[in-house]
This record gives C-alpha cells, structure tokens and sequence, in this order.
C-alpha cells in the first residue's frame, strides 16, 4: 500500500503563526536541551509532530503547565509549558496559579491565535484579556511578555525566549497572531473587541 497511497502526515496550515514559534523555540533546543517542551490540545499540539518535534510530551487539556511544574519542581531546568488562548482559559489558569504561588522556574507561552481554531474557528473567551487574566492571577509584570510570531520578528522572539528561561520564577510570553484561516471580517471584528477591553 505505501506504494499506493502517499502518506500525508497532518500539519499546521500554511503561514500559520504556531510554525514561526516553534521554529523560535527550536533555535534554542542547543542552549537549553531536548526533552524540555510540554504541550496540549490544540493546532499547535501538531508541534510534536516531523518537521517541527518541539513538543516533547502531551497528555490532554490543560496539562502543559502543571506537567512542566511537575518537571522543573523534580528539577529540570529551562522547562516551557505551550498551552492555547482557549485551552488556557479551559483548564491551564489552575496550573498558572499553583506555578504562580510556588514561584516555579517555567516559561509559559500563551499561543494566542485569537479563535478556537481546532474545531472550527469558534470565540474564544481569551480574545484580548490574557494579559489581564494573568496579571490577575499574579504573573510578575516583568516577566508577562508578548510576542508576535513571524519570520521577520524570529530574532527578536529568540531573544525574549532566552531572557525568560533564564528568569528563575514563572514567566508567561504571550504568543500574539490570529490564525491565518480566520476571515478578514472575523479579523476585524476581533480587534474591535480587543480596543473595546483596552
């Protein structure tokens, strides 16, 4: 059969905002190690897969920040957890808030695509308050960053990377950029709602 059928392994969409922050994070895998990304459900769990393996480990929704808890609290340094807009406020703000009062040394990125893209491009309630809801549950202003993942920013997103993996407290890079498969009206009307929350 594979003579037949050609494989066609899934991936991320074309220009999607996921691909240019895995290949940010990947620029780093010789600074900081392998085996030190935990994942969740998403587009972006795609990440774990050929060509990118950014991903080392997930499990199912919500579980990136306290898995990367669970590793930097045995010891592990440098451990980044990648969590969804929508999966965040689903079931990851619990995990940010037991990494908050432990004062934790992981990096949380945020990917914020602005949708529940996954199954269909639905609001997501995250759409221009992450930063907030953050801040709420204690995440140190200092180290609450945003980024926007395209090839042009690659070296300035490597660098905010770098400086919040090396902070030896919980971190959170917002990673900013709406999915490419969202209408032009859908885009418009997301930053209408976000100049409305500001």
């Amino acid at each position: 059969i594979p003579e037949i059928v050609t494989s066609r392994p899934p991936q991320l969409c074309e220009g999607c905002g996921h691909t240019d922050l895995f290949n940010a994070i990947n620029e780093l895998v010789p600074e900081i190690g392998t085996k030190k990304v935990f994942g969740d459900i998403g587009c972006y769990a795609l990440g774990a897969l050929p060509p990118l393996n950014t991903i080392n480990t997930l499990i199912d929704m919500g579980a990136s920040i306290t898995m990367a808890k669970g590793a930097a609290d045995a010891g592990l340094e440098n451990v980044i957890a990648i969590i969804g807009d929508s999966t965040f406020t689903h079931s990851g703000m619990t995990g940010l808030l037991d990494a908050v009062y432990e004062n934790t040394p992981i990096t949380i990125i945020i990917s914020d695509n602005s949708a529940i893209a996954m199954t269909g491009a639905q609001d997501s309630t995250a759409v221009g308050r992450l930063k907030s809801i953050c801040l709420g549950i204690g995440v140190d202003p200092e180290h609450l960053k945003t980024i926007v993942p395209l090839k042009k920013n690659h070296d300035k997103n490597v660098s905010v990377l770098r400086t919040e993996l090396q902070y030896k407290g919980v971190s959170v890079i917002i990673s900013q950029r709406p999915c490419v498969r969202l209408s032009r009206d859908k885009k418009e009307e997301i930053k209408l709602k976000i100049a409305s929350l500001n």
